[in-house]
């Protein structure tokens, strides 16, 4: 019995054996067949400065912006930055052939166990080849090819040449290839320069540049670097003393801003988006983009900005222009932050948006009616205007020229804030469910707002309700100039004409006469809204947006980094400041055309008596101009018709002393009071150039079973019947309540 189990057993384990040696055979094979099929492209892995080439709309070489790698050779950098990179990327490095056997069966183990492919394990030698030689596909074909060629890598080159070729290529973020170019991007100084601490900082940055680049977070990178130190550390590649050293401090970024390359940087980022490949591969394969950028408008843009904000480095700023057709012909981004997505409090540069545009669209307010600016208080929240003062009732083209916080919320209120989040929706900014309550009115919202988004906004209404998107890449270029993308004019209704053209009316006052009256002596028809964010009462954010029907210009100004602007900086006069120098430049020989009414918009009259005594806007009663107002409706909400207009609202009330006879009577008429008694006509009083209601009173009323009081214009007249003595028999019937006897005249 045990001889038949021990004979199971062998055959058993010769089939198992058989099994494996098979796979074996096969993959040696395969890999074999693989290792012979794929070539080392070494001109393409040792020719690394490639790069982007990003021309302005002028084609010209004098401003062309090249990502040229600039190389340094390993031998001239301190020891720690190769042992950094070694520590955190790829410990093995010195040991393994171009793969790591261990650190690929983890990995291979933690993706199926997840059921992904999120686990690479690549060395060093692995990640040059991909970043040289191959795509970021996430495939084991791919990875196959890519362990075949680092093996061929490893056996052309030495280990050193292969972490130069490695510290040369990798990117850093920020548009910086390259351990030189990041070392001058972060430092501005050269990578045979950086300190320990600074080295820590880019050796973390690669395993996620956006997650961990201290310019656009700054807390990962710092934890990030700490790490890395760490890790130095427990290879005892650095000391205790050099390590305490690194994770006391923080990270000190010199942005290397000789030249201003945002604007290259936005294209850059747009043509990865529009070819949907990664930047890597946009510069492997030498394309060239050429944007829409005017290059004597961003100097000037430049220069407006560096005048106003008087060189300030602890500030942000962003001033962009957009052309009818959503082309960028200027941005300028004056910080060491990522400002692409930048998300801040868009204060009251909100309030034309997410209030008054559906309130228009919806046709409940026009720029005429008039909204009662007085304390309110909604369940504790109680808002109150800049300036701290209640100003009665206003129109709605003063309360948003003047930027007044209480009709806004009153108005946000009216129009409900669904119908807020469908405009703010219609103009691409989408908000968080927790924003929809009426601080929203105030620009307040919990995650803040893309600044782009609310250029795009604004250039809808400049557009009269077109978005035509925004863009900074008019083609790209293939090594051989074949075009592989052109831009194409595209444009979508999302607004109605005559609700824009309303909205723009009313903010050219604030350009004239309002919160951005600073534009007025440009002369211009230039629509503009002011914005200032605060917390505590200090300001953290500045804007200015102004548009004429050609372009639309944005400013905003913050401090980042220590959150709040100087004490000077407490209103958006500087960034006014700066739209207003832009706007002067853009049409120094010229002036742009006004805003065309649309048909379904006119100026009409209004009774201007009625709007200053009952706050209506009625048609007028009268054909004297002085008591005439007009402002723009749209045909679809035009001023109401008074009923009542030919009447004089006559009444009569009678009393113990006789009766009171009342009329609205209106100026520069008169007005005939007639006194009627069986038959007999008599004339008891004239008025003349009287406002307001007018009162007679007849005491002579007793003696008369009925009398009739007849009211001229000498256009028209009305009359009002009284009869006193029903009056005193009523008066005694109720007095005698006990009686049964009846009074009877």
């Amino acid at each position: 019995m045990k001889n038949k189990k021990k004979k199971t057993f062998k055959k058993v384990l010769l089939v198992f054996c058989l099994l494996i040696s098979s796979t074996f055979l096969v993959f040696g094979i395969g890999f074999t067949i693989l290792y012979n099929k794929y070539d080392l492209d070494v001109d393409s892995l040792t020719k690394m400065n490639n790069g982007i080439k990003v021309y302005s709309a002028s084609m010209s070489e004098t401003t062309l912006y090249n990502t040229d790698r600039s190389i340094i050779e390993i031998e001239t950098l301190p020891t720690y930055v190769k042992k950094a990179f070694v520590d955190v990327e790829d410990k093995r490095f010195y040991k393994h052939n171009g793969f790591d056997l261990k650190r690929i069966l983890k990995a291979g183990a933690v993706n199926l166990l997840t059921n992904s492919k999120s686990q690479g394990a690549s060395t060093i030698s692995q990640q040059l080849v991909k970043n040289a030689l191959l795509t970021n596909e996430k495939t084991y074909a791919r990875k196959i090819k890519e362990i075949i060629l680092a093996m061929k890598m490893e056996k052309k080159f030495s280990k050193d040449d292969i972490l130069e070729m490695y510290l040369n290529t990798i990117y850093f973020g920020s548009n910086a290839y390259g351990i030189e170019n990041a070392s001058k991007v972060y430092f501005n100084k050269s990578a045979k320069d950086l300190t320990l601490n600074e080295v820590c900082v880019l050796a973390g940055i690669i395993k996620s540049p956006y997650t961990y680049s201290p310019i656009t977070n700054y807390e990962n990178s710092v934890n990030r670097k700490n790490l890395v130190a760490k890790q130095l550390f427990k290879a005892k590649d650095i000391n205790a003393q050099e390590y305490n050293a690194v994770i006391n401090s923080g990270i000190e970024i010199v942005n290397f801003n000789e030249f201003d390359h945002a604007y290259e940087e936005e294209a850059i980022y747009e043509a990865c988006k529009l070819l949907n490949i990664s930047e890597r591969d946009l510069i492997n394969k030498k394309y060239q983009i050429i944007t829409f950028k005017d290059d004597d408008l961003q100097q000037q843009v430049i220069s407006c900005n560096a005048k106003v904000l008087d060189g300030d480095k602890n500030l942000d700023s962003l001033s962009v222009v957009v052309n009818n057709c959503g082309q960028v012909v200027a941005y300028y981004a004056n910080s060491n932050y990522n400002l692409h997505n930048l998300k801040r409090q868009s204060a009251s540069l909100l309030k034309p948006l997410a209030v008054y545009l559906p309130n228009v669209a919806n046709n409940i307010l026009t720029p005429a009616t008039q909204i009662l600016d007085e304390k309110i208080d909604y369940n504790g929240f109680a808002p109150t205007n800049a300036d701290n003062k209640f100003h009665g009732y206003v129109s709605t083209r003063d309360a948003i020229k003047n930027s007044y916080n209480i009709p806004a919320v009153k108005a946000l209120e009216f129009a409900g804030l669904n119908a807020a989040k469908e405009y703010l929706n219609k103009l691409g900014i989408f908000i968080d469910k927790s924003d929809l309550n009426l601080s929203l009115a105030l620009g307040s919202t919990k995650n803040g707002i893309p600044l782009m988004k609310m250029l795009n906004a604004y250039s809808i209404l400049a557009n009269m309700g077109e978005d035509n998107g925004v863009t900074f890449v008019n083609k790209i270029l293939d090594e051989k100039g074949s075009i592989v993308y052109e831009y194409s004019p595209y444009s979508e209704r999302v607004l109605n004409e005559d609700d824009c053209y309303l909205i723009n009316n009313m903010l050219k006052d604030a350009a004239i006469s309002g919160t951005a009256r600073r534009l007025n002596s440009l002369n211009l028809p230039v629509c503009s809204k002011t914005g200032t964010a605060s917390v505590g009462g200090k300001t953290t954010d500045l804007y200015n947006v102004a548009y004429t029907n050609e372009h639309t210009v944005f400013c905003w100004i913050a401090n980042i980094k220590n959150k709040f602007l100087p004490d000077n900086f407490y209103s958006s006069a500087q960034a006014t400041e700066i739209n207003k120098q832009i706007l002067a430049n853009l049409y120094k020989n010229r002036q742009p055309k006004d805003f065309a009414c649309p048909s379904s918009v006119a100026k009409m009259p209004y009774d201007l008596i009625e709007y200053e005594q009952n706050h209506k806007i009625i048609a007028p009663t009268v054909n004297l101009d002085r008591y005439i107002a007009y402002d723009y409706f749209k045909l679809s909400n035009p001023p109401a018709v008074n009923t009542n207009s030919s009447k004089f609202n006559l009444t009569a009330e009678i009393t113990n002393d006789g009766a009171n006879i009342s009329f609205l009577a209106l100026p520069n008429k008169e007005y005939n009071l007639y006194k009627l008694i069986n038959g007999k006509k008599e004339l008891v009083n004239c008025y003349k150039n009287k406002l307001g209601h007018i009162d007679y009173f007849d005491n002579n009323i007793f003696n008369f079973n009925e009398i009739c009081y007849v009211l001229s214009d000498n256009e028209k007249e009305e009359q009002i019947k009284i009869r006193p003595k029903d009056y005193i028999v009523n008066k005694l019937n109720n007095q005698i309540k006990t009686s049964k006897k009846k009074w009877y005249v």
